[in-house]
């Protein structure tokens, strides 16, 4: 009667046992939030030559395996070739696999002259560090990106190593149970048995509570050994947001009027003076260059990287005069910065500048406006500007929901002041306290705002505008990737909400995608003083 107790006590181990394992597999997911496929696509805008491309690395599931690269063009873009090359950048003393700076794979993409997205793939074969380099003939991109690696957390160690063991003392179980003299031996594998599945079921509850390790590209620059095993940095699980400003300097050049040409950038570590190469894709693009006119004219364009801390943009200056610049970019380690060059630039030549006829005027009694840019109307309302209080500047493009998302975003607003009556507006902003950058979401209105250095930063405001109306842009889900400049279901209300500091007269640029063509309606803003406290 004793073995037969000793017997069913084993048998029922064995039934709880089976049961644990049976919750672990249906409940518990998230030991696998670490693998590759937990990432994202990274989109990244590029000024390559007189095209403006929108280029998107698809994430990489396992390697070897295919990146699949999409490009999306605009209208006007030429048709032609361009050439993709990927190339590992990751050095480690552990690695047997070729010396990195090679191009290990290419392929040829043919762009059409219909705007829209066209797709090439190029194969991966490790995790790690790399460049996807794209040439059209005459410039060369080089675009970091990470390749992950399928990495099994500690947790999920625990938890396979938990079954294993309870798998392997199983037999050992039963056989002791049936055919031992003594069958309460049996007890002894039964007992591992269940605390091997004990451990499995507490690592798998408690994993979704454990923090990440530091993210290689987020947080650490990335190397081949962090990326490939980033349980193995010893390092804190914060950010270190203690990288000092960049300094901005124009290189190339001179642009003459009328004559297209090139300008080199230089970004440099205000503390060491060594070349800036930690920046991170922040808003579709590793830079947002913003250039304005001597009469106002805007643009706003994405420099292509050509090598460590140097980048390079193609632009067709009209006008001759002095250029305002400045530049958008976020720094690992270091946050978003919006940096000007000290100076601007000068472009010689004797070209007309161009007529800015279609500018708005908004603010005092002028509560809304209309104009036509590129053959598409628009509606522009305001609430009350007065400063130190939340303004809602809303745009209203036609009445059809289908605008694209570029850049990430529904609508962009970009904004300089306050700014003196003084006819050289590219002068006068080079000057201005507040250079500023302001997205919108759609139906609501999401502040992203970067002043200069020594100007007092008003924080993110969320406030939403009740005059908004359409399809909202809903942030990507974890895994998932946000929608791309194919989906036109947006508008055609961009709202958005901004507290200006200062009373003045503001330049504001509107800037919208519809039909893969960027518009910008330029606005005059008047605030008003506020009443003091």
């Amino acid at each position: 009667m004793a073995d037969v107790a000793v017997v069913a006590g084993v048998g029922r181990a064995l039934l709880v046992a089976g049961v644990c394992a049976l919750l672990v597999s249906i409940g518990v997911g998230s030991v696998s939030a670490d693998s590759a496929s937990s990432g994202s696509d990274i989109s990244v805008a590029q000024s390559l030559g007189d095209r403006e491309l929108t280029i998107i690395l698809r994430r990489v599931t396992s390697v070897p395996g295919p990146l699949r690269v999409d490009v999306v063009t605009h209208a006007g873009t030429a048709p032609g070739q361009l050439t993709l090359a990927a190339t590992p950048t990751g050095v480690s003393e552990k690695s047997t696999q070729p010396a990195p700076g090679v191009p290990t794979t290419e392929a040829v993409l043919d762009l059409g002259g219909t705007p829209g997205m066209y797709s090439a793939t190029v194969r991966m074969d490790r995790a790690g560090p790399w460049e996807l380099v794209v040439g059209d003939g005459m410039r060369v991109a080089r675009i970091p990106f990470i390749v992950p690696a399928q990495v099994t957390s500690p947790p999920e160690r625990l938890v396979y190593g938990g079954f294993l063991v309870a798998g392997v003392l199983l037999p050992v179980a039963v056989v002791i149970a049936i055919r031992a003299r003594r069958s309460m031996w049996a007890l002894v594998p039964a007992a591992g048995m269940v605390a091997g599945v004990a451990v499995s079921v507490t690592a798998a509850l408690l994993s979704a509570s454990l923090p990440l390790p530091p993210q290689p590209g987020g947080q650490l620059d990335p190397t081949l050994d962090n990326v490939t095993d980033p349980y193995a940095v010893h390092q804190p699980l914060i950010s270190d947001f203690s990288r000092p400003p960049v300094l901005l300097t124009v290189a190339g050049g001179p642009v003459n009027a009328g004559q297209p040409g090139d300008l080199d950038l230089v970004l440099i570590d205000a503390a060491t003076g060594a070349p800036v190469d930690d920046l991170v894709v922040h808003d579709g693009a590793l830079m947002h260059l913003l250039i304005v006119g001597p009469s106002g004219r805007l643009s706003h364009l994405h420099p292509i990287r050509i090598g460590p801390g140097r980048f390079q943009v193609h632009l067709a200056a009209p006008e001759a005069g002095r250029y305002a610049l400045s530049a958008e970019l976020a720094r690992r380690g270091g946050g978003v910065q919006m940096v000007r060059a000290p100076a601007g630039f000068t472009v010689p030549g004797a070209a007309v500048p161009e007529s800015s006829s279609t500018t708005v005027h908004l603010g005092d009694a002028d509560k809304t406006a209309s104009t036509v840019i590129d053959g598409n109307p628009v509606i522009l309302r305001t609430t009350t500007p007065v400063a130190g209080a939340p303004t809602t500047i809303t745009a209203e493009f036609g009445d059809a929901a289908d605008l694209q998302p570029w850049l990430g975003m529904v609508g962009h607003l970009i904004m300089a002041g306050p700014l003196p009556g003084d006819p050289d507006i590219a002068a006068a902003v080079q000057n201005s306290p507040i250079w500023g950058h302001s997205h919108s979401m759609g139906a609501t209105s999401v502040q992203e705002m970067s002043d200069m250095p020594g100007m007092d930063m008003p924080g993110l405001d969320p406030t939403e505008s009740a005059a908004s109306r359409g399809t909202m842009l809903m942030p990507p889900a974890n895994g998932e990737s946000a929608p791309d400049e194919t989906v036109a279901a947006y508008g055609p209300d961009v709202p958005f909400t901004y507290t200006f500091p200062l009373a003045g007269r503001y330049r504001l640029w509107i800037q919208v995608e519809r039909r893969y063509t960027v518009l910008t309606v330029p606005v005059v803003l008047d605030v008003a003083t506020g009443a003091r406290p």
